[in-house]
């Protein structure tokens, strides 16, 4: 017996390229828990466009989530959203204060 259409709807796969992202994005969260820093100094106010990026991301994201039930092509831009937002999030932890 075939399985049925909500079954398939509910496999949500993990796409490769986004796992490299996330991953970077999640090494440098752990590398600035651990304390290390970049060389480099930003000015708060680019701190706080970047902040703002993040959020933006992460509401593409969400939306995208929310949307990928109808469209699963929108799926990976989700994830992808996620792990950019991870990942430029890590960077600026990792910029020094």
């Amino acid at each position: 017996m075939a399985p049925t259409r909500s079954h398939r709807r509910a496999v949500r796969p993990l796409y490769p390229g986004v796992v490299q992202v996330f991953a970077l994005g999640m090494l440098g969260f752990m590398a600035s828990l651990l304390g290390f820093r970049l060389p480099w100094h930003a000015a708060w106010p680019l701190r706080l466009g970047l902040e703002a990026v993040v959020v933006l991301l992460l509401w593409k994201a969400v939306s995208l989530f929310r949307a990928s039930v109808k469209a699963q092509l929108r799926l990976f831009n989700a994830q992808s959203a996620l792990a950019y937002a991870v990942a430029l999030q890590a960077f600026i932890l990792l910029l020094r204060h």
